[in-house]
C-alpha cells in the first residue's frame, strides 16, 4: 500500500474537516497519482469532497463506525475489516488518503508515502504522523520548491523498510476499470432485444455500468461477503449481483452480432423506455 498527503511545517493535514490550503499543482498531483487505485479513507474525508460522493474513476473505500451505506463506496466498519478486504488486491493499487487515525492505523502497512511538504503554519487540529521521526521511514526524493500564493511547497516520496505485511491475492487488480466516466456504450444491434426479459436483463446490467454500487456497500454486506463468499474474490462477487458491470458483461449477455449502437448515456433511459412499448 501507498499514502499520499500534503502536510504544513508541524505535519498537520487539516483544520475543522477541511484542508489547510489548496494547491493546484497538488491537487492534479493528487488526482493523476491516485487515478485508477483503491483508495482507503474515513468518512470525514470522503464527506470532505464535492457533493461528498466517492471520487470518480477509483475504488473508493470508506472506513465508519457504523452500518451506513455511501452512494457508490464500500463501506467498512474497522481496520480489520478493511484489511480483510483489500487482501483482494493488488497492494500496490491500493492508496490511502486520510485522515490523521486512517493514515495513522494503516501507516506500518504502507510501502511508500507521497508527502507534499508546504512551508508554513496552517494552525491545523488533525496531523499526519512525522516520517522524519521513524527509523524505518527515509526519504527518498524531494522535487524542486515550488511556490504558490506566497506558499513554498515540495512534493518528496518516503520509503518504508519495515513494511508490515498481509497476504494480497491481487485477484481484483481491475476493480477500479468499473468506476470510469462513462459517456457511451456500444450495444449489439440483436434481433431479440425487444423481448421483456432481454430488457430488463439489459436495463439491470447498464444500471450496474453506468452506476456502479449505486446503493452502496455496507460494513454489514463487506461481513457478509468475508464470511460467505465461497472462494470468489470481491470483483466476481459483486458482478454476481449485478452491483458493478462492464461494457464486456453487457456485451457477454446479449446475443452476438456484426452491428451495434452506439449510445450516449443521457440517452439510454429513453432508449430503454421506448423499446420497452
Amino acid at each position: 500500500m501507498k499514502l499520499i498527503v500534503a502536510v504544513d511545517e508541524n505535519w498537520g493535514i487539516g483544520k475543522e474537516g477541511d484542508l489547510l490550503t489548496s494547491i493546484p499543482d497538488d491537487m492534479r498531483f493528487f488526482r493523476e497519482t491516485t487515478q485508477r487505485h483503491v483508495l482507503v479513507m474515513g468518512s470525514k474525508t470522503l464527506r470532505s469532497f464535492k457533493n461528498a460522493r466517492p471520487l470518480p474513476g477509483r475504488l473508493n473505500i470508506v472506513l465508519t463506525r457504523s452500518d451506513t451505506s455511501f452512494p457508490g463506496a464500500v463501506a467498512c466498519r474497522s481496520v480489520e475489516q478493511a484489511l480483510e478486504l483489500l487482501k483482494s488486491f493488488d497492494s500496490d493499487n491500493i492508496m490511502v488518503i486520510g485522515g490523521g487515525m486512517i493514515y495513522r492505523r494503516l501507516l506500518p502497512y504502507c510501502s511508500k508515502a507521497y508527502i507534499t511538504k508546504m512551508r508554513f503554519n496552517g494552525s491545523a487540529d488533525t496531523f499526519m504522523t512525522n516520517l522524519d521521526e521513524l527509523d524505518s521511514w527515509t526519504l527518498a526524493a524531494e522535487s524542486e520548491q515550488k511556490e504558490y500564493e506566497g506558499i513554498t511547497y515540495s512534493f518528496t516520496e518516503y520509503a518504508n523498510s519495515d513494511i508490515k505485511t498481509i497476504d494480497f491475492t491481487g485477484a481484483c487488480s481491475n476493480m477500479s476499470d468499473y468506476f470510469k466516466t462513462k459517456k457511451y456504450i456500444d450495444l449489439p444491434a440483436i434481433d431479440d432485444l425487444y423481448k421483456p426479459e432481454r430488457i430488463n436483463a439489459l436495463e439491470t446490467k447498464l444500471n450496474a455500468y453506468f452506476y456502479p454500487l449505486k446503493n452502496g456497500f455496507s460494513a454489514l454486506d463487506v461481513d457478509g461477503y468475508l464470511k460467505n463468499s465461497e472462494g470468489s474474490n470481491f470483483e466476481d462477487y459483486l458482478k454476481a449481483r449485478d452491483l458493478i458491470a462492464s461494457e464486456e458483461d453487457i456485451i457477454g449477455m446479449l446475443s452476438e452480432s456484426q452491428d451495434s449502437i452506439r449510445i450516449k448515456k443521457d440517452e439510454l433511459w429513453t432508449f430503454l423506455n421506448r423499446i420497452k412499448k
